[in-house]
């Protein structure tokens, strides 16, 4: 079924890329590799890492000790408290974690192969289109006391082999935007563009101060909220990093009730060169005429978040968390932008104070995790709200409105002394709610005023699947041993869906968008060397509400720190 209906070409350019994964697996599934691991910096531990990933799940298996996922980047304090608590897990990060003042981080480079269009997920800057995207990444850090400072930029080039696009209705750049129905209130480009495309990003880097009780500085790095895996509402690595100030508590705080962790984070976002806000950086409205004069192809973001950790309910989190795009005015940042994250709840209050504009893009999300070490078991969720609330009694009557959902699970299945296995499965789902029976149901992450959405640089700042109605669900085998991971995936992706049968009587048989995919990875320290490969085989049914596509995604990493 996944070669279905597929040219000559195109079967020999897949067959040629088999043979380049054979090779990789092959190397990554080696008997022999050197006993010697390399050294771990700071640089390795970014958000969304492996290393963020492994020491996660030694919490669970309870290796190290508990503390609150859902507020990410850690700091420097945070990831060597983390680290050097891990002595007995797999890899030990103890004995390789390197804590001198000055360190030089691995040059990791990477390599990914699509084969039919572009796929991608929580990968930073990183855009993959069909064809081969070459990346590659490498900085260092450095620390005098409570202050450091972290240098990691990242570059990437993206073949970008055209392939077929669903049709927007816009013409000139804007025709690579998001197709359908979105195209006007997202900045989501299906394509960047007819020719190779390539970034160089700041990446994960920052200036900071941390201590016990407060942290502060600005960075580039992705941030990320919620204590989801892969699908969170609010912020990930799906896109790149934005430039932002951050100031919120070193650890958590003890109230006596509990413990009480929190971040404030201020910062400027960008759109792509194929946004439908075309025009100045800054945004203009028309009092007289009470329009919209230009969206500004430059907002300000704001957001707050807190996670609670009850007395005498260990290894439980929760938390609330408020994104806010900005308009890019001529008076802002002004103090009112400052205080963004303690605005009111309720649009009815917000109003009573004369706030009637409505401009900014605002999401919300309430979220819980909770661990069970001695059970090596954690669950998760969260719910998002997309649209501001009126009142109170909008909330008791609709609780649907505008929703997304997300729950999860992590549970090792076995842990003896040399190795850790641990299955994952995750959900997410913001599909049309029964809501829409009965009043205006809007789609998720996009805007009509602040059209670029809930974007950064042309991808989703939250979850992966898509915009308007999508849905994503990941399970999940790994595997840990002392040199190496190897993990097995399952993923069905809703990317969006179309359709009104309960008005038009009509059965539309394209009218869901989904990817099935299955997915093997494989990943190796070695002495100069660590080495990963990746190879996903999807099918992509109805495809731009058409036919059905298949595609092989292959990825191969290499993280070299000779020196």
């Amino acid at each position: 079924m996944i070669l279905r209906a597929m040219t000559l070409q195109g079967f020999f350019r897949i067959h040629r890329a088999c043979n380049v994964a054979v090779i990789c697996l092959s190397l990554v599934f080696a008997e022999k590799v050197s006993a010697q691991q390399s050294r771990l910096t700071m640089l390795d531990f970014s958000t969304g890492s492996e290393m963020e990933d492994y020491l996660r799940v030694m919490q669970i298996a309870g290796k190290v000790p508990l503390y609150p996922w859902s507020i990410r980047g850690f700091s420097r304090r945070e990831i060597t408290r983390l680290a050097t608590a891990d002595s007995t897990g797999p890899w030990k990060l103890r004995d390789r974690f390197k804590t001198s003042p000055v360190t030089v981080g691995p040059l990791r480079l990477g390599a990914i192969f699509n084969s039919a269009y572009p796929y991608g997920a929580n990968d930073g800057p990183v855009w993959a289109g069909r064809g081969l995207t070459s990346v590659v990444s490498g900085g260092f850090a450095t620390a005098l006391g409570p202050i450091s400072v972290a240098i990691d930029p990242l570059a990437f080039r993206a073949n970008n082999t055209a392939f077929d696009l669903l049709p927007n209705g816009l013409s000139g750049p804007e025709a690579f935007n998001q197709g359908g129905t979105y195209a006007n209130y997202v900045d989501l480009p299906q394509r960047f563009g007819n020719s190779p495309y390539s970034r160089v990003d700041p990446g994960a880097s920052s200036v900071r101060f941390d201590s016990r009780f407060l942290t502060f500085g600005v960075s580039t790095a992705n941030e990320w909220i919620g204590p989801a895996t892969e699908y969170p509402f609010l912020l990930s690595d799906n896109a790149p990093g934005f430039p932002h100030l951050f100031l919120g508590t070193g650890e958590p705080l003890n109230i006596w009730i509990g413990r009480l962790h929190a971040r404030l984070m201020w910062g400027k976002l960008y759109q792509s060169d194929y946004s439908p806000v075309t025009g100045p950086s800054q945004f203009a409205f028309d009092t007289s005429a009470g329009k919209v004069i230009n969206a500004g192809t430059i907002r300000l973001a704001a957001s707050g978040e807190g996670v609670f950790l009850p007395r005498g309910i260990p290894g439980l989190e929760l938390g609330v968390a408020r994104f806010f795009h900005v308009p890019n005015t001529a008076t802002e940042p002004s103090s009112d932008f400052w205080t963004k994250p303690f605005k009111v709840l309720f649009l009815k209050n917000e109003q009573a104070q004369g706030d009637i504009g409505g401009f900014d893009n605002q999401l919300a999300s309430i979220f819980f995790r909770w661990v069970f070490p001695h059970s090596g078991l954690e669950v998760f969720g969260e719910r998002g709200f997309e649209d501001q609330l009126y009142d109170l009694r909008d909330l008791i009557l609709d609780l649907d409105h505008e929703r997304e959902y997300m729950l999860g699970f992590q549970k090792v299945l076995r842990n003896p002394a040399d190795h850790i296995e641990v299955l994952r499965a995750e959900l997410v789902n913001y599909q049309e709610p029964g809501l829409a029976r009965d009043r205006v149901e809007g789609g998720i992450y996009y805007h009509s005023t602040l059209r670029q959405g809930h974007t950064n640089r042309g991808q989703l700042l939250g979850a992966s699947p898509g915009v308007g109605w999508a849905a994503a669900s990941t399970l999940s085998w790994t595997r840990y041993s002392s040199a190496s991971r190897t993990t097995a995936t399952l993923r069905r992706i809703v990317r969006d869906q179309r359709g009104d049968f309960q008005t038009t009587g009509i059965i539309d048989p394209h009218s869901s968008d989904v990817i099935v995919a299955a997915g093997l990875e494989r990943m190796r320290f070695g002495r100069l060397v660590d080495i990963g490969a990746t190879i996903q085989a999807m099918q992509d049914f109805n495809r731009n509400f058409s036919k059905d596509v298949a595609n092989l995604n292959l990825q191969f990493t290499a993280r070299l720190h000779a020196w």
